[in-house]
Parts: C-alpha cells; structure tokens; sequence
C-alpha cells in the first residue's frame, strides 16, 4: 500500500467530517476510525471516500466509519492529536434521543450493540493470537508446556474472553450515556469468585427473597448489554429524585444495589436463557445443517462487514465455546469469507494485463487469505470493480458447504486466517484447510472467468 501523509489525511478526514464541532466522540476497530457526529448531514461522505488513504466510508449504527485499513494507527492518532479529541470519551451530549425513535428501533439495536462491543473486538483478537502463539510453542519448545511462564500467559490470554462482559458493559454503558462504572461494577458481580463458588457448591441464594439461579455468566453477552440499560435509567431516576447535597452519596450506592438486585434475580437469568436459546440454534445448525449455515453466513460477510455489522457477532463465537464447546458456524464462516476475498483477488490477478495491478491484487490477496485483512482487499479490488464480488460470495459459499460437510469446528477463540487454522480448529483443522483451498479456487475462478472492466481502473 503506497504511503500516505498522516497528518494531511487525518485533517482532511475531520474537515470532511463536518469539522472538529460536528464530532461527540471518536474510537477504531481494527480498520475503520469511528465518529459519533452530531450531524451526519454536515459530513460529506464522498469527499471522505476520495481522501488518499481511505478505502470508503459508511454511516452505520450511529457512527460514521472511516475505512483506512493498514494506514489506521498513524491517521487515528493524528486525528485524535491534532483536534485534542479523546479516544472513546463523549465530547458532548449523548445520541439516545435522536436514534432510538420508532422508525429506528431496529437501526438503534444494531448501533448499541455494535457500539457495546466495538471496544471489546480488539481484546479478543490480541487474546486470540496469544492463544494460538502459546498452543503453538509446545510443538517447537516441549518443556515450555510445563511452565509456570506458560500458566501465566494462559491466564492473560483468557482474560478477554473470561471477563467479556465487563467490557461489553463498558461500550454499551458509554452508548448509552451513563456513568460506566455502575455498569462494570454490576457485571463484574456476576462474575467473582464467591458467586461461582456458591454455584458450584449449588447453595441457594435469595435476594430480598427472590432466588437467584445457579448459573455463571463468564463469556455471556446478553446480560451484559442488559445490566448498562437498568443502570443508566436507574441512575438517571435517582439523579431527579435525590437532593443535590447528598447526590455524590446515594446516586452511585442506590444505582449499583437496585441494577445488582436486578442482575442477580432477573437481568442475568434472562439473558443467559436468552444466550443459550441462541447458543443452541447455532449448535442445530451445526449439527443438522452445518453447509447450509455456514455458507449463506459467509457468502453474506462482505456486505455485513461493508456495514460494520459482523463486529457483533465476536460475542456469540466466544458465547459458543463457553456454552457448546466449540463453533461450527461462525468462525468457519468468517475464515471462508476471508480466504475468498484473497481468492476473488488472485482470480482478478491472473486476468489483468497490467502489471502493476496485478502486482496490486497479490498483494491484497495475501492480506486477506495470510493476514485475515479484507477490507484493503474489498474496497481496493472486488468491490471496486464489482464482478469479483460474485468471485467472493461463490467461493465462501462453495467452501462452506465443504467445510460444513467434513466436519470443521473452531474449539478456541483466534484470528480468521490460516496461520491460526491449526491451533483454532485442532482435530478438525484439516477440514477447515480443505474448504479454505476450495473456498480460494472457486472464488479465484469465478472472478477470472467474469474478469473486470480494465477501462474503469483509475
């Protein structure tokens, strides 16, 4: 990817935006610097999209995503540097009114829990990649296996995935426009070592005489998102009713016993019912029509990604593993998705005449099938040039139908691509190489036979 000005990139990027004063809040995925703006109207979307450095640009859940792939990093920090903006704080009032009207509900759902997880994604990654690194070191260093270094990674590595809810309950407490904490120190509740003891033990507990169930809630999603939307109405109720003087006092104490008594008794049973209702689709599609799901969830992926959509899916993987043992639907469709896009690139490779694009192309293609990055790929050929597309969404689905069908199931949490196939899908792993080939081939095929309009490259 050729080198870009960060600097003049991330000014011309808030400039377009609709200037420092249109921006309430700013964070980044792993790929796109997000904006929370108090117009979308001011923003010029299309200036944005032909910025150098920026590969497109999308409103979606509340937030204008900026798509800059590799050059992220560099041009996020000179936005947040040069408008004195901080990362994931509210700058001024919050969205709740304008987006969770009627006509938007849907919309709303999808923007807060896309914002709940969105600062979770890159925990898990980094987590993921350590797991995949610790189970791989064995196979080169035997004894590493046995010591306390490797325990101690372990536990870190776990972290992201063990206390998921207390960060899911940080985003969604900040979408929300409540005081975080309350939130965090409800979830974390759930999730200390008395509680799990005393379920363990199978002791029964009440709480102003109503029974709490006897369940865990490590690497559950959906009290997580419940628990911040208690919190935040309780805490904006006491906040009118309690006199000023004593606000500091009972405001935060009154939120954190109401949403806990709540968490405990309600909150936390629903959404762990609800949790493995959604677990146990996923474990039926599985195991009755695996290479039905697994192929329309990733023939699907480029446009759920283009929307900034498959971001809520991580919980459920990590829901999946917790509940069920392992994932044999969405991980096997996100590393298909990936594998395909590299794919539709190699096909548009192997048909060009140009040579510097061609050149181009290989290098997205081992970005997306080596590295597990798509989105250079997607916006810098397949989409661009629109036939590839179908190279993508063939490919995945055509690969999924083979990987479901021999059996591939991810048991551990890691990164899409296929350095970290073996160590995710283990005693299936080479059912999840098989598909990715064919995923490739297929999608490779489809996009050379279907070829590209050469008049259009710019």
């Amino acid at each position: 990817m050729a080198k870009i000005d960060a600097k003049e990139c991330a000014a011309q990027i808030v400039k377009c935006v609709g200037g420092p004063e249109n921006v309430k809040s700013v964070a980044h995925c792993m790929t796109r610097a997000r904006f929370v703006v108090k117009d979308i109207n001011k923003a010029d979307q299309e200036a944005i999209k032909d910025i150098k450095g920026v590969m497109g640009c999308i409103y979606s859940g509340g937030q204008l995503q900026v798509i800059l792939g590799a050059n992220l990093l560099p041009v996020f920090e000179q936005i947040v540097k040069q408008n004195d903006f901080k990362q994931d704080d509210v700058i001024d009032e919050n969205l709740d009114g304008k987006e969770m009207g009627k006509k938007n509900i849907g919309g709303a759902i999808l923007g807060y829990v896309q914002a709940a997880v969105t600062p979770l994604v890159a925990g898990l990654v980094a987590g993921g990649i350590l797991k995949v690194i610790l189970m791989l070191l064995p196979y080169v260093w035997p004894e590493f296996a046995e010591t306390t270094t490797n325990s101690v990674l372990g536990w870190v590595a776990n972290a992201p995935f063990y206390f998921m809810p207390i960060f899911v309950a940080y985003g969604a407490a900040k979408k929300l426009g409540g005081t975080e904490i309350y939130a965090m120190v409800v979830t974390a509740a759930l999730l200390t070592p008395e509680w799990v003891a005393a379920v363990s033990e199978e002791t029964a507990i009440t709480i102003f005489g109503i029974p709490c169930r006897g369940i865990t809630y490590n690497g559950q999603l959906l009290p997580a998102l419940l628990i911040p939307i208690a919190a935040y109405y309780i805490e904006k109720f006491l906040n009118k009713i309690i006199p000023g003087i004593i606000k500091s006092l009972l405001v935060g104490s009154g939120t954190i016993l109401v949403t806990g008594a709540l968490a405990f008794s309600i909150l936390g049973p629903a959404g762990r019912y609800v949790g493995d209702a959604i677990s146990g689709v996923f474990m039926f599609l599985g195991d009755n029509v695996p290479f039905i799901a697994v192929a329309v969830l990733a023939a699907c992926l480029p446009w759920m990604i283009m929307a900034g959509m498959h971001t809520a899916l991580s919980p459920f993987m990590v829901s999946n593993l917790e509940t069920i043992g392992y994932d044999a639907v969405i991980r096997p469709a996100f590393v298909l998705h990936n594998v395909s896009e590299g794919g539709a690139c190699l096909g548009v490779a192997l048909r060009t005449k140009d040579k510097e694009f061609r050149s181009e192309c290989l290098s997205l293609a081992v970005s997306a099938i080596v590295a597990g990055v798509t989105e250079p790929a997607i916006y810098g050929c397949n989409l661009k040039y629109k036939k590839p597309m179908f190279g993508v969404m063939g490919g995945a689905a055509i690969g999924g139908v083979v990987a479901a069908v021999l059996g591939a199931k991810a048991v551990v949490m890691g990164y899409s691509n296929m350095l970290a196939v073996l160590p995710m899908f283990m005693n299936t792993a080479w059912a999840m190489f098989v598909g990715a080939a064919v995923a490739i081939v297929s999608a490779a095929a489809i996009a050379f036979v279907l070829g590209i309009d050469e008049g259009k490259k710019k």
